[in-house]
């Protein structure tokens, strides 16, 4: 049985560390007993860490001693490439900026969405792209995303986290499998594998056994939740149309051993902790259907 990790969002409304949650999410880790956790702070694209944003990590990486729990991976939110020049030390900067303030979490992975290009979010990506094909070629801005990566990867394998390149869905850049494989294999780096989101997969209709299986060891995390392929909607696994035991014979084809990742954060109950309960329950009567068929004992 793999373990699975529990999303948790330490920040409150005021953008600081929330300790009346944190509190909440000590109760759910003692009656669970859960190992690994999974969590992000600041999604700003150009975010500037000041005096609380540090406190506030230093408090997440204090629950996480006083509850023995583990960070299975954490989001970078920032640009992958600067669209108006040869220089990328500003974007390399923030993926460095990244590493320095996030890193005292011990996070296993750094999940990055790949088409995060320098000039804002989703809908602003494409004319930062539009832009820089007015210096660059197509296979010029690859090659500089490319490097990127690389230097991501360097700086990240020096604080023993891994880089993992998140599969969007919709058109984004690189949200297709066979370009975001092609990106993971230009870069060529031991470092830099992929992030499977098996949600955003459903929504772009791919083959997520088949996916898995090409990914294979360069699989080093993996996002758990559900939709019926026409939104986003981050439901709870089984709640939508993803075949899940599909998914679970792939994951154990390529024998991965890493977490999975939960990245639904509701349930049909008002009690969170009866509602994970019920999540990480679901989670393994699918692995054991998928490892032992529909096998059961007659109810007497």
């Amino acid at each position: 049985m793999r373990e699975c990790s529990i999303h948790m969002n330490f920040k409150g409304e005021d953008d600081f560390f929330d300790p009346i949650r944190a509190k909440q999410y000590s109760e759910l880790i003692k009656k669970l007993n859960i190992k690994y956790i999974n969590t992000k702070w600041n999604e700003e694209l150009y975010f500037k860490p000041n005096r609380p944003d540090v406190i506030s990590v230093k408090k997440i990486r204090d629950f996480c001693k006083e509850n023995n729990v583990t960070v299975t991976s954490f989001h970078y939110f920032g640009p992958v490439f600067q669209h108006d020049g040869l220089d990328q030390s500003f974007c390399r900067g923030l993926m460095k900026q990244s590493i320095d303030l996030y890193r005292i979490l011990k996070p296993q992975v750094m999940v990055v969405h790949p088409g995060n290009l320098s000039l804002g979010r989703s809908s602003e990506h494409k004319k930062a792209y539009n832009e820089a094909l007015k210096i660059f070629t197509p296979e010029q801005i690859h090659q500089i995303i490319v490097d990127n990566f690389r230097y991501f990867g360097d700086i990240a394998q020096e604080k023993g986290i891994k880089i993992a390149l998140e599969n969007i869905f919709g058109g984004r850049f690189y949200s297709q499998i066979d370009e975001l494989v092609k990106l993971v294999n230009d870069i060529n780096h031991p470092n830099v594998g992929y992030c499977f989101d098996c949600g955003h997969g459903n929504i772009d209709k791919i083959n997520h056994a088949e996916t898995i299986r090409i990914m294979g060891d360069k699989l080093f995390e993996l996002h758990l939740h559900d939709n019926d392929g026409t939104s986003d909607s981050h439901l709870p696994i089984g709640f939508g149309t993803i075949n899940y035991i599909e998914i679970i014979q792939a994951l154990n084809e390529i024998n991965y051993q890493n977490t999975a990742t939960f990245e639904f954060f509701r349930w049909p109950l008002e009690d969170r902790i009866e509602g994970v309960k019920n999540a990480i329950e679901l989670w393994q009567a699918l692995e054991n259907i998928a490892e032992q068929g529909y096998k059961n004992k007659q109810w007497k």
